[in-house]
């Protein structure tokens, strides 16, 4: 059992208490469970960041829409954004469980299967442009026009012009999410042979729910193996390594893998009117390799390639990042790089 208390000078305090429960049926066999709740407070730039004066990605106005005949290539457009700061955020909340077993048979192997289970609530949130342009009966008063004689800044006033003058984005505490999935681990170690001593190791994580409110009251909308808003959830996501030891030498092969997704799909052509085809967003599977060597006592050589075969970031139409082509979010466009450390410990 466990408790943290936490005060924050401007959004208050909160106690988060942990109960974690152990039980061994057997020398081989451990079963855990685990319940708590969570508080984030919201960081110095939800509360005070100066106004960022930003864009976003080609959309299109649903009132230029109505009134020009829905003609994308005259209403899609990049639109001014302002995202602004609030300093009245509450801090996001949370409760959680998890349910798991290890399994030992020997000492040169273990598995682990956790399944965890996490809601949040008041989530600190900046609605997607897309979001607000999908539902202005919603969000209509997020949307600045120059024909709203609102006295600000850089939208002068015209009767005429119903065009958008910038969106606003801003900091809110905006409806819950649920998350559940399963932790699972694999570990195979200390097997000699003439050659030397090999082990393997799998980390992976099945997501089997990821839902959000992007408003209050508005419907869950699942982001599990699909963009939405500003992100995605991929289904199945793993770390695998496989290592060798011989003498003072060393090495490890290991592969990130993160499975495809449903693209956001609503990118558009403004020279022909077109939304894009739809796109499914491959398998992002990356190798890296290292190796190392025990030069002395305490001196430690070690060398390595990170993306092995030089693999490419998927192509993904996303239309959130202003970067187009693939999801900086989560891919490395750097490409195959090489690297060298020395590491030395005094003692």
């Amino acid at each position: 059992m466990a408790a943290r208390h936490e005060r924050y000078q401007v959004t208050g305090s909160a106690t988060s208490p942990k109960l974690g429960l152990r039980y061994l049926p057997s020398k081989e066999v451990l079963l855990r469970a685990s319940v708590g709740a969570g508080f984030r407070a919201p960081s110095m730039t939800d509360l005070y960041r100066p106004v960022a004066v930003g864009a976003s990605a080609t959309l299109a106005d649903p009132v230029c829409m109505a009134e020009n005949d829905n003609d994308l290539t005259y209403c899609a457009d990049i639109w001014e954004t302002r995202t602004f700061s609030n300093s009245a955020l509450k801090p996001e909340k949370s409760k959680q469980f998890s349910l798991g077993a290890v399994f030992e048979p020997s000492n040169q192997f273990s598995m682990s299967v956790d399944y965890w289970n996490i809601e949040k609530r008041d989530l600190i949130s900046t609605l997607g442009e897309d979001v607000i342009l999908g539902n202005l009966a919603k969000y209509e008063s997020l949307v600045h026009r120059y024909n709203e004689d609102e006295g600000l800044e850089g939208c002068d006033y015209d009767d005429s012009d119903s065009a958008i003058c910038f969106i606003e984005l801003n900091k809110q505490n905006r409806g819950r999410q649920k998350l559940s999935g399963l932790d699972i681990g694999l570990n195979l170690r200390g097997l000699k042979t003439s050659v030397g001593t090999f082990g393997a190791r799998l980390n992976g994580t099945l997501t089997l729910t990821s839902k959000k409110q992007l408003g209050d009251g508005d419907p869950y909308v699942s982001d599990l193996g699909k963009f939405v808003n500003y992100g995605v959830v991929q289904r199945w996501r793993h770390t695998l390594s496989l290592d060798w030891e011989y003498g003072a030498w060393g090495a490890t092969l290991s592969n990130n893998f993160l499975s495809g997704y449903e693209d956001q799909n609503n990118a558009i052509d403004t020279n022909t009117g077109n939304i894009v085809e739809n796109n499914r967003v491959k398998a992002y599977s990356l190798w890296n390799v290292s190796g190392s060597w025990e030069a002395s006592k305490g001196l430690v050589l070690r060398a390595g390639v990170q993306n092995l075969f030089d693999t490419a970031p998927p192509f993904s139409n996303q239309a959130y990042h202003f970067i187009s082509g693939y999801d900086p979010s989560y891919t490395d466009p750097r490409g195959r790089y090489f690297y060298v450390s020395a590491q030395y410990r005094f003692k």
